[in-house]
């Protein structure tokens, strides 16, 4: 469970702030052309590119459109956005800058709620160390080789 839903699910915000702090987080959200631009993957030319292919095709989403159009991999488009969730603004951040929550409460809830999912991750038998899986072989008839 996310830091918000856990804040909403304990009654300490309303359905509405997680929203609201939903929406201003997917706002400030460095844009992949712009990201692409700064990494030196696309020239401000592709970009202009893809903007405008992407004005043809609005559902298309601007990674996708790149890789169709051969100006990028998919490779570099993971690593993109790999990027722009590390620079997205937590959501206890927009909380404390609304004025929804203080700093104070939220180092408080972040403390329990950090808690809470060490105890459920202990209380699962859920491994906390990852564990390589045995590999699985096919059997293929001689036949079909």
């Amino acid at each position: 469970m996310h830091f918000g839903l856990y804040l909403k699910k304990k009654g300490i915000i309303s359905a509405e702030q997680l929203v609201a702090a939903a929406e201003v987080q997917m706002a400030s959200l460095t844009r992949i052309g712009q990201l692409a631009l700064e990494e030196s993957i696309l020239s401000p030319r592709d970009i202009f590119d893809v903007l405008r292919a992407q004005s043809a095709a609005p559902n298309e989403r601007f990674g996708e459109l790149a890789i169709e159009m051969g100006l990028m991999t998919r490779d570099e488009l993971m690593r993109l956005l790999m990027l722009q969730g590390d620079r997205r603004r937590s959501i206890a951040d927009i909380l404390v800058s609304r004025r929804v929550m203080t700093k104070q409460q939220v180092a408080a809830e972040m403390s329990e709620y950090r808690r809470s999912i060490a105890k459920r991750r202990a209380g699962s038998g859920v491994p906390v160390k990852i564990v390589p899986m045995a590999r699985r072989y096919r059997i293929v008839s001689p036949a079909t080789v």
